[in-house]
């Protein structure tokens, strides 16, 4: 009997999960990948010395014996070093108040009741909620069996009991005006989050579930991508898909960007659903809902811009991320902001010379906004310079002399993304929560023998997409 072939186009955690689980249940599987570097998304670029990452804030399964831990074990990422900072975030106000969210919980309590003694009863309701929470996460479910999923729905109340909170709506019911103005912004500044994913997130952090692996994303990535080629597994890079080739209803192969045909018995696509059905696939299997989703790209790009900076500076002693509200609204490419999202990496010494260090300023966008100006080169250009200026006279005051200790900076706009690993504007296609929490790859109506796997299909994060891989293979295998 011949060996199942799988084509797997895109080497994103998606992809590469899939890489590894094929090859281990005896599939012949080759990954065809745009860019000359595994991972996709969960990736870092180095500049001049200096490691600047772009993916991972708090990576599950750091913890031995969950079943996300023995996933990545399978996946060849762990066990590996493991760093675990003492906070979530900072919230600084610019006169002089300071909020820390502290990842020891009984720390974290006295805190905020220091700060905040007439909002006793909602920080002691808060902290309890985060203690129930270190007894399970969301994420082992997702990745373990139904024997995880049965334990996760014994705590299905104390989750469901914080369901319908956002970080904005938990945030208004504090009296006290620093946690009125800073709570909402403290998972990622993205208000809108349910307050129970905030809880599974810093709950596992300080129980040690959650952490950043040493040397960042590329590196965690690349340790997958090292797995699967010792299992056997193929992955040709620099080599571009340009469609998947359908015959009689099936899915038998890809056509490259040179022409050529590689048939297989299956594909997994780990390109976005959009460019897998619109493109791939030549909009022949679109329905009518998902027709009309992709006349309506998400102009908003959450986290779009990633402004790095390399400095001759020692920030050891500094928090883990921060948010630093502005004293004066200032204006940051298409909008005016309040304040500035950071991530100061000099926890992990790895990415940066000795004595030296990273800093991140994260800003949403439009994707409209640079996609105009990336028809100017020179246009495009100033603005990110004019970026790099304004960000660094706004943190002068926080971080005096950071003017003058800048050694390299880099600027990551929405164009930037999509040029190394084809991700482009949103489209409202993705799964709603059930099959988020399942990893249930994409299918595509008419099309049997494909599968869709990745963050625009569904995929909860890192770990989301690694299962949405295994799960595709189990599929098609």
């Amino acid at each position: 009997m011949s060996t199942r072939t799988v084509a797997i186009i895109g080497a994103g955690m998606g992809g590469l999960a899939a890489g590894v689980y094929g090859r281990r249940a005896g599939l012949e599987t080759t990954i065809f990948e745009m860019h000359d570097k595994p991972g996709g998304l969960c990736t870092a670029w180095t500049r001049q010395g200096y490691t600047f990452d772009g993916c991972i804030h708090h990576l599950a399964g750091c913890r031995e014996g969950t079943p996300t831990h023995r996933m990545w074990e399978e996946l060849g990422a762990m066990p590996r070093e493991v760093l675990y900072p003492a906070d979530l975030t900072q919230v600084e106000t610019p006169d002089g108040k300071v909020l820390t969210v502290h990842t020891d919980l009984d720390r974290l309590e006295a805190h905020l009741l220091g700060l905040a003694p007439g909002d006793d009863r909602l920080v002691r309701r808060y902290a309890r909620a985060l203690r129930a929470f270190t007894r399970f996460d969301l994420f082992d479910a997702m990745t373990g069996s139904w024997s995880d999923w049965a334990r996760l729905l014994r705590r299905a109340p104390t989750a469901m009991r914080w369901g319908r909170l956002t970080m904005r709506t938990f945030a208004e019911r504090f009296r006290d005006p620093l946690l009125r103005q800073a709570m909402a912004t403290i998972q990622y500044d993205w208000p809108g989050t349910p307050v129970f994913l905030h809880l599974n997130i810093l709950a596992g952090s300080a129980v040690r579930r959650y952490g950043f692996p040493v040397g960042g994303s590329l590196r965690f990535a690349q340790a997958i991508a090292d797995r699967y080629l010792s299992l056997g597994g193929e992955i040709r890079y620099r080599t571009k898909v340009e469609a998947i080739l359908v015959e009689k209803g099936r899915a038998i192969g890809v056509r490259l960007g040179d022409g050529t045909e590689h048939r297989a018995d299956a594909v997994i696509s780990n390109a976005t659903a959009h460019a897998t059905l619109h493109h791939l696939l030549g909009e022949e299997y679109l329905d009518d809902k998902l027709r009309a989703s992709f006349a309506r790209p998400q102009d908003e790009m959450v986290m779009g811009i990633h402004v790095s900076l390399g400095l001759a500076r020692d920030l050891a002693s500094e928090p883990h991320a921060m948010v630093l509200w502005l004293r004066e609204p200032a204006q940051l490419a298409e909008r005016v902001r309040d304040r500035l999202d950071l991530e100061l990496f000099g926890f992990d010494p790895s990415l940066a010379p000795p004595g030296k260090g990273v800093l991140k300023v994260l800003l949403d966008t439009t994707w409209s906004y640079w996609a105009e100006l990336g028809r100017d080169r020179e246009r495009y250009r100033a603005e990110k310079e004019r970026l790099v200026e304004t960000i660094l006279r706004l943190l002068e005051p926080r971080f005096p002399g950071i003017m003058g200790q800048v050694e390299v900076s880099d600027v990551a706009t929405p164009l930037t993304t999509e040029r190394y690993t084809g991700v482009g504007p949103g489209f409202a296609s993705s799964p709603q929560w059930g099959a988020m929490m399942f990893a249930r790859p994409m299918t595509v109506l008419g099309v049997e023998g494909l599968q869709i796997v990745g963050q625009s299909a569904g995929g909860a994060g890192i770990p989301g997409c690694a299962v949405m891989g295994r799960n595709a293979v189990r599929a098609v295998g």
